[in-house]
């Protein structure tokens, strides 16, 4: 009897040692995960005026101004380290709010990833290699319209999608693997009146690559490649870029990129060509105007199709997560779409 009254502090002395120790480790666990909440607010007035045409005779003019959410986002990042590697994912809400669409949240981003020291591995919705190039001009609204990666191809932040990064010297690598999904629009190449619009409503896969290159003094440059495989159809595109840091004060971009989409069920091809320049001029510490010229034009089933465009704009930082900015856009079309134009005045804001 005198040994079970000694063993019963003993083993209440180490049970309490091991919860102590659980909970060290625990409190360690979370000590070492580092997770980051953002938001950012964007709101633009936008006017346009444009005519759109009902027959031969009569056009029919469109003016008119709306408030709209520029992509306001919030979401949350983390990353945890395990051993000489880090566990990283991001999740990021967007709104539905210039649709009738339901629910009024969507999702932006959803990914999960790993870092080692032979690069990035993620998979989830994810942007798409060919979209991050595609920014050559760093407009806010109405900018950049030869810009396709949008939209128009489904190729903007695809689900299901594997990606992986990595870095060699002065080059940046990125591969990606978009596996089946369904998409949300059908589709379309489409440049000036004209377009090539395919029946295909699911993805069966895609590939993509990019490369980023700063080896040269205040010269950035950028190729990517993407091609999709819907069920009767195939797109490539085909985008490169480069970026001049002239001055302390001056940024000047070119850009140019094709893309073409095969309609294998009506046996038709659309391509096209798009090329742009930029810059951006910084007048004051928290001051810059901006601009660029634009052309694209078709070819195959699409030839004739023609589009131009002029965009001038100018932002303002009035605090360190705060600024707004005021942009025009004038497009010129060919003989069958009627010329237009575009103004923005947003805010953007980051909490």
């Amino acid at each position: 009897m005198r040994y079970s009254y000694t063993i019963f502090p003993v083993t209440l002395l180490l049970t309490s040692a091991q919860v102590s120790s659980s909970d060290i480790q625990l409190k360690d666990l979370i000590n070492e995960l580092d997770i980051s909440p953002y938001a950012n607010l964007k709101i633009a007035a936008t006017y346009s005026n444009k005519q759109e045409k009902t027959n031969e005779r009569s056009n029919r003019s469109s003016q008119q101004w709306q408030l709209k959410d520029n992509a306001s986002k919030a979401g949350v990042k983390f990353n945890y380290p395990v051993a000489q590697s880090k566990i990283y994912g991001r999740y990021e809400l967007g709104t539905n709010a210039n649709t009738d669409d339901t629910p009024f949240f969507k999702t932006r981003q959803a990914y999960l990833g790993v870092r080692t020291q032979w690069g990035k591995l993620q998979y989830g919705q994810q942007n798409a290699i060919v979209k991050n190039y595609d920014n050559f001009d760093r407009s806010h609204r109405v900018g950049a319209s030869v810009h396709l990666t949008k939209d128009e191809l489904n190729t903007k932040r695809p689900s299901h999608t594997m990606q992986y990064h990595t870095r060699f010297d002065e080059f940046r690598l990125s591969g990606q693997y978009n596996f089946s999904r369904t998409l949300e629009n059908r589709p379309q190449l489409r440049i000036g009146s004209q377009r090539l619009r395919v029946k295909d409503t699911k993805l069966d896969y895609g590939v993509g690559l990019g490369i980023h290159y700063t080896g040269l003094k205040n010269i950035e440059l950028e190729a990517g490649y993407q091609a999709s495989y819907y069920e009767q159809a195939k797109y490539h595109t085909h985008i490169a870029s480069a970026k001049w840091q002239a001055s302390s004060n001056l940024q000047v971009s070119i850009y140019g990129a094709t893309h073409s989409l095969k309609d294998l069920h009506k046996s038709k091809t659309a391509e096209s060509r798009h090329y742009a320049l930029g810059a951006r001029y910084r007048l004051f510490d928290q001051h810059r105007i901006y601009g660029s010229l634009e052309y694209a034009y078709g070819a195959n089933d699409i030839k004739g199709a023609k589009q131009r465009a002029l965009v001038i704009g100018n932002d303002y930082r009035f605090a360190s997560q705060k600024h707004a900015y005021v942009e025009i856009r004038k497009r010129y079309f060919d003989a069958d779409k009627a010329d237009d134009i575009n103004v923005a005045l947003g805010i953007n804001i980051k909490f």
